[in-house]
Parts: structure tokens; C-alpha cells; sequence
């Protein structure tokens, strides 16, 4: 259960993130609070994905290859979750 959490763990952030980010846009269209309201869902997902990534890169290192596939694969599916986090927010942010 413990590896699906790892391998898991960047997309959930990533949903988790998307699901806040269109909750904050349907509640709050074109407010001002609402830019707040995404940089307060942005930075905890950021700082999630970027420990994802950490805790994974660590795994790559070991001796086992069930675990070093473990940690490469959710290594880039928290790399990909960071650039889907920053992509979804750069437009509430920028304007």
C-alpha cells in the first residue's frame, strides 16, 4: 500500500490543486480575494510535489530495482504534477 502512496503521491497533489483552483474560480470569478485564495492552494501543492520529488530521488539509489523503479517513476509523476501546478496557477496569478 505504502509504494502506491509513493507512486501516487504528485498526482494526487496535482488533483487536489485542480479541484481547489476550480472551486476558487467557480465561488469567486474575477475577484481580487480569489488570486490569494490560488497562491494559498499553489504554494502547500509547490512545496508538496518538491518533497515528492526529494523523498523519490532518494529511492533511486537503492539496491533493489523494485524500489529504484519505485522512486524513478514517482519522481517524474511529481515532476510532471510541479509543472501542472504551476501551469494551472500562472493565469490566476498574471492577471
Amino acid at each position: 500500500m505504502r509504494a502506491w502512496a509513493i507512486l501516487l503521491g504528485g498526482l494526487v497533489v496535482w488533483a487536489a490543486h485542480f479541484f481547489a483552483l476550480y472551486s476558487i474560480a467557480s465561488i469567486l470569478p474575477g475577484r481580487p480575494e480569489a488570486r490569494w485564495l490560488v497562491l494559498a492552494a499553489t504554494v502547500p501543492a509547490i512545496l508538496a510535489d518538491g518533497l515528492i520529488v526529494w523523498r523519490a530521488a532518494a529511492r533511486t539509489g537503492a539496491t533493489d530495482q523494485l524500489h529504484r523503479s519505485i522512486g524513478q517513476i514517482s519522481a517524474v509523476g511529481a515532476a510532471l504534477s510541479l509543472i501542472a501546478v504551476i501551469w494551472q496557477a500562472l493565469p490566476a496569478l498574471l492577471t
